[in-house]
């Protein structure tokens, strides 16, 4: 018997027809759904609530180091400050310690000078007595070429008598290749006339202070005093000093 080629046939299933199942089903479905949102979205705000507490606390840690690194920062400074006010301080004061003692050692040995002075004067004990040129200053006087000089003359004797005379001042030095010497009135404003009464007349001693106005040209190298006093016991002294500025 020949057999009948067709198309495949497929067997049907008759199912009954249920619209409100698929419904409930898909309900169901959506239900389903949404609580699961609703879970994901809870446990998300969870979470976030809690890392955002943790957060916080970490924020509110930090500041507060960072506020106690601030404090001992600024403590540190004023600490550092204190010290280098300290120092500057104590430096300050070992200079001013030093300074003064380095000025009362200067005041002890003018006093030791002085007291030297008085005595030789005062309670001579010296062989050579009589009329004596001590010493003599010489200093700026802020203008060019003009000096101020104070020349000390003393008496050494064992009886202080008044001694009177007059005293003569010369610069010697050069100009150029040419040695001069220069009487005091040509270094004195003064007149002629008046220079030849520098006198002296003192019992114990006496300053004799003026100004000398020095050349344009002229190199100073010594000061020449030439004291002479009258009476019966006269005496003529005469002492070179180097030309040498005190305090100028």
């Amino acid at each position: 018997m020949a057999k009948v080629k067709g198309s495949k046939q497929h067997q049907m299933v008759v199912v009954p027809h249920r619209p409100l199942y698929k419904a409930w089903i898909f309900c169901l479905f959506l239900v389903a759904m949404v609580a699961f949102s609703l879970l994901t979205y809870e446990y998300g705000m969870n979470q976030g609530l809690e890392t955002k507490v943790e957060v916080l606390k970490e924020k509110e840690e930090i500041q507060t180091q960072l506020e106690d690194s601030r404090r001992q920062m600024t403590e540190m400074r004023q600490e550092l400050a204190d010290l280098k006010l300290g120092g500057e301080i104590d430096t300050r004061a070992n200079e001013e310690v030093r300074q003064t003692v380095e000025g009362l050692q200067d005041q002890i040995a003018g006093f030791r000078e002085e007291i030297r002075f008085y005595k030789g004067v005062m309670l001579p004990n010296v062989e050579e007595k009589g009329l004596r040129i001590e010493r003599l200053n010489v200093e700026n006087t802020g203008e060019p070429n003009k000096y101020k000089y104070s020349l000390l003359l003393t008496q050494v004797v064992d009886k202080h008598d008044f001694v009177q005379g007059g005293v003569e001042i010369a610069l010697l030095g050069s100009e150029g290749s040419s040695e001069k010497q220069l009487a005091l009135s040509e270094l004195s404003e003064m007149n002629e006339e008046k220079l030849a009464r520098i006198r002296f007349r003192f019992r114990y001693f006496q300053n004799i202070d003026g100004e000398l106005s020095v050349p344009v040209g002229f190199k100073p190298r010594e000061i020449m005093i030439i004291a002479k006093s009258s009476g019966r016991n006269g005496q003529r002294l005469e002492k070179k000093f180097a030309w040498q500025l005190n305090g100028g």
